[in-house]
């Protein structure tokens, strides 16, 4: 019995530098059968070329072509044409271990697991790489309620779609919006909130690039705030669905806005939201959420109470320091 299809699903958009090093790293997998879906986002460089040349070496690649629409429109449109019983993402600048799909899925099927996720290394320009996930030795499986306390995180289960694979049947009815920053933060619950199991395993196998013009390394555009939005959003949606979930979501909210306000100060477009979020700092928060918090998370929501222009002071040398 051969193995079931994957789609790797690859938003393509100016990233000719980029591109053959991700598509090679995808067409070298040793799991062999493979969907490979390039969605040529109507990108003004050699991409939609290249996507073409690389269809005509590889009869698993299929190729779109498409009016720019966006990373989520990108995704959403290999989603739509997606044969496969499984499916991931890959970004073009990105690229995979040689094994990466096919643990991810041998993994899955031994843990009866519908989402199979993996570590990542993030890698720049001058060869170095650094850990994201805490606890390199871990794995677990974890049911859909415990995995989506682990989300709220962001550590191990983390907010990208990039280093899982999915069972694909859990899209059938889910698409990530288009037009914003962190979609995969969005979509990310709902996936999770229909598997009976998500495994995870803590070997580095997706390689994020950190590129100096990345969304984190780059200037804090006032769309960063699309992350607040989303963060409501998800404790909303756990509200609703998973009360268990709240304090872990609402903890990781507290120290998302904490960041932001620290990252926002002398930039004038931020000033009124700003003010919006240090309000909401200020006013009672959910005592469970609080306890969860990390013990320096539970000093900055405390200096930040006390005052403003001293948090920003404390933030300034605690960046120094740990720089």
């Amino acid at each position: 019995m051969s193995d079931p299809l994957i789609t790797v699903i690859v938003p393509v958009y100016k990233v000719e530098k980029y591109l053959k090093r991700c598509v090679d790293s995808i067409c070298m997998q040793t799991y062999r059968n493979l969907e490979i879906i390039l969605v040529d986002d109507g990108s003004p460089d050699r991409c939609g070329e290249l996507c073409d040349e690389f269809a005509e070496k590889d009869n698993r690649i299929r190729v779109i072509h498409k009016e720019n629409g966006g990373l989520s429109d990108a995704r959403n449109a290999g989603l739509d044409v997606m044969t496969g019983e499984y499916v991931g993402f890959v970004d073009s600048d990105d690229w995979i271990c040689p094994q990466m799909y096919e643990t991810l899925y041998r993994r899955l099927i031994e843990k009866q697991a519908q989402i199979s996720c993996c570590g990542i290394d993030r890698c720049t320009d001058d060869g170095h790489q650094s850990y994201f996930n805490p606890n390199v030795a871990e794995a677990f499986t974890l049911n859909r309620v415990d995995a989506l306390k682990e989300l709220t995180r962001n550590q191990r289960i983390t907010n990208s779609v990039c280093d899982k694979l999915y069972r694909s049947d859990l899209f059938d009815k889910l698409r990530m919006t288009t037009g914003i920053l962190f979609e995969d933060f969005q979509v990310q619950p709902h996936c999770i909130a229909q598997a009976e199991r998500v495994t995870y395993t803590a070997e580095p196998l997706y390689c994020y690039y950190l590129s100096p013009q990345s969304i984190l390394r780059g200037n804090y555009s006032i769309r960063q705030y699309d992350s607040i939005r989303i963060s409501r959003e998800c404790i909303g949606f756990y509200q609703k669905n998973f009360a268990e979930c709240v304090p872990y979501a609402q903890a990781e909210h507290i120290s998302l806005v904490l960041d932001m306000i620290y990252r926002s100060t002398g930039k004038p477009e931020w000033k009124e939201l700003r003010k919006e979020l240090i309000r909401e700092m200020r006013r009672p928060l959910l005592r469970a959420a609080v306890q969860k918090l990390e013990k320096k998370n539970k000093m900055k929501l405390w200096v930040l109470r006390l005052n403003t222009f001293l948090y920003t002071k404390v933030m300034t040398m605690y960046y120094m320091h740990s720089a």
